[in-house]
C-alpha cells in the first residue's frame, strides 16, 4: 500500500476530497461541511442522522460504503433505500464517482444493483423490504437512506444480521416523517449506543436566509419545520397520534377483560374509553 493509499485509509475525508467522491449537481467536486466530515471520520457502530432535505445524505451514504468496500477486502456493504428507484440512484452515485480514479478500481462483477471489487468486497444496493435483505448475514456496514420512511419490519430483519458481526456498523439517515417508526423512536430514545447527528437548514452555510424564507413561504410552516428544521410533527388533521396508533400493535400492552387495555390513553382515545367503545 502506498503512502497516499494509507492516508486515504486512515482519513476518509481526505479520500473523498482527493477524488471528488461527492459532487454537486453540476458535476463539480463538492466541499464537505463539518457534519459530513464528522460522520465520515466517526468510528461509532451506530449512527443516526436527522438532516434537512437536500443536505447530501444520499451522497454521503454512498461514500461511506464505497470507502469501506475499497479499503477493507472482503467487506459486505448494504446500501438500503425505501424504493427501488432510490436504491438505483444511490448505486449510480458510486459508479459515477469512479470516473475520478486513474486507474479505476478493478471490478469482478457489476450488475444493476450489485458491485464486487477485485478485493472481494461487495456493495449491494437494495429497496427497503425485509424480504430483500434476509438472505444476507454479517454485513460490515448497513446504511439505510430515508430511514424514517422504511417499515419497522426492515429493522426487525437488519438488527439480527449484525449479531454475526459484532463490529458491523448500522447508519440511519433521514429527514423526519412524523412521530412514528423505528427512526423516530431511535432518535428520541435514550440508548447511549447511538451517536446522534442533527443538521438543520439554518445551520447549513450553503443555504442563504432568503432561500430558506422562500421555501417557508412555498411549503407552509408545517412542512417547512419537518423538511428543513428536522422536527418530528404530527399531522394536525390526524384523528390518532402516531404513538397511539403504534400502541394498538404493541405486545407490551396487556389486555384487560373484554379486550380492553390497561395502558394509559391520551388525546381522542380517552373519550372512546369512557364511552365503552374501546
Amino acid at each position: 500500500m502506498s503512502t497516499t493509499q494509507a492516508a486515504h485509509l486512515i482519513d476518509p475525508v481526505l479520500w473523498v476530497e482527493s477524488y471528488g467522491i461527492i459532487r454537486s449537481r453540476t458535476g463539480e467536486p463538492g466541499l464537505l461541511d463539518e457534519k459530513q466530515k464528522e460522520i465520515l471520520r466517526s468510528d461509532h457502530k451506530r449512527i443516526i442522522i436527522n438532516c434537512h432535505r437536500q443536505w447530501g445524505k444520499s451522497s454521503l451514504a454512498s461514500a461511506l460504503v464505497f470507502h469501506r468496500a475499497l479499503f477493507y477486502p472482503g467487506s459486505l456493504c448494504l446500501l438500503i433505500a425505501p424504493s427501488l428507484r432510490q436504491s438505483l440512484e444511490n448505486f449510480r452515485k458510486i459508479i459515477d464517482s469512479m470516473d475520478g480514479f486513474d486507474p479505476k478500481p478493478e471490478m469482478e462483477e457489476d450488475t444493476k444493483l450489485t458491485l464486487m471489487l477485485a478485493n472481494k468486497s461487495r456493495i449491494v444496493s437494495l429497496p427497503g423490504s425485509q424480504k430483500t435483505i434476509r438472505g444476507f448475514s454479517g454485513p460490515d456496514v448497513v446504511v439505510v437512506d430515508e430511514a424514517a420512511q422504511a417499515d419497522d419490519a426492515l429493522f426487525d430483519a437488519v438488527l439480527p444480521m449484525l449479531t454475526s458481526n459484532p463490529v458491523g456498523r448500522l447508519i440511519l439517515a433521514s429527514t423526519p416523517w412524523g412521530r412514528r417508526g423505528f427512526f423516530y423512536r431511535t432518535w428520541v430514545g435514550e440508548s447511549p449506543g447511538w451517536h446522534r447527528v442533527q443538521v438543520r437548514a439554518q445551520d447549513n452555510l450553503r443555504l442563504s436566509p432568503p432561500f430558506l424564507e422562500e421555501m417557508r413561504a412555498e411549503l407552509g410552516d408545517f412542512k417547512y419545520k419537518q423538511e428543513f428544521e428536522c422536527e418530528f410533527l404530527e399531522l394536525e388533521s390526524a384523528f390518532f397520534s402516531g404513538v397511539e396508533v403504534e400502541s394498538i400493535f404493541s405486545s407490551a400492552i396487556q389486555p384487560l377483560w373484554g379486550g380492553r387495555t390497561t395502558a394509559p390513553l391520551s388525546g381522542v382515545l380517552k373519550p372512546l374509553w369512557s364511552e365503552g367503545i374501546l
